[in-house]
């Protein structure tokens, strides 16, 4: 009886089993960001509102000077603000987000709010027209004035 001795094979160095290991791990991650992201041919995507809204800050004014407590007033021409009603999105209701220096400070579901305590110097305040879910149209609406806080 004639037998074949047994073969085996070295094992892969560790480094080139983790860079396996890593490289399938990127892949996998990858995949299923795209698969998040809307990548694929066959996942279903909710298109965005679109709204022919447009905002405007009225106060405080570019490069107004105004104490630690600053009144807000936005313009809305072409839709309605109001509280958000996540079971409805129409391209002519929302509300507002109000971000200064680039951090969601209120939402605004009417034309005024009030910041209060502000630090002295110049800051960025940002108002954007959001619909019913909290997310931007697909036509963003946005806007933004520079104004100072004097000490």
């Amino acid at each position: 009886m004639l037998t074949s001795p047994l073969r085996f094979r070295r094992p892969a160095p560790v480094g080139a089993r983790l860079r396996a290991v890593s490289g399938l791990a990127l892949l996998t991650g990858i995949a299923l960001f795209a698969a998040a992201c809307g990548g694929g041919s066959g996942s279903a995507t909710t298109a965005r509102p679109h709204t022919a809204a447009k905002l405007l800050i009225l106060s405080p004014t570019p490069n107004d000077v105004t104490g630690p407590d600053v009144p807000v007033q936005f313009q809305v021409d072409g839709a309605t603000v109001s509280p958000p009603q996540k079971n409805r999105l129409t391209p002519n209701e929302g509300h507002i987000h109000v971000t200064l220096d680039g951090k969601l400070v209120a939402m605004s579901f009417g034309t005024r709010t009030e910041l209060s305590g502000l630090d002295p110097g110049v800051h960025t305040l940002q108002a954007e027209f959001v619909a019913n879910d909290h997310l931007p149209f697909a036509d963003r609406v946005i806007t933004i004035v520079l104004f100072t806080v004097k000490s």
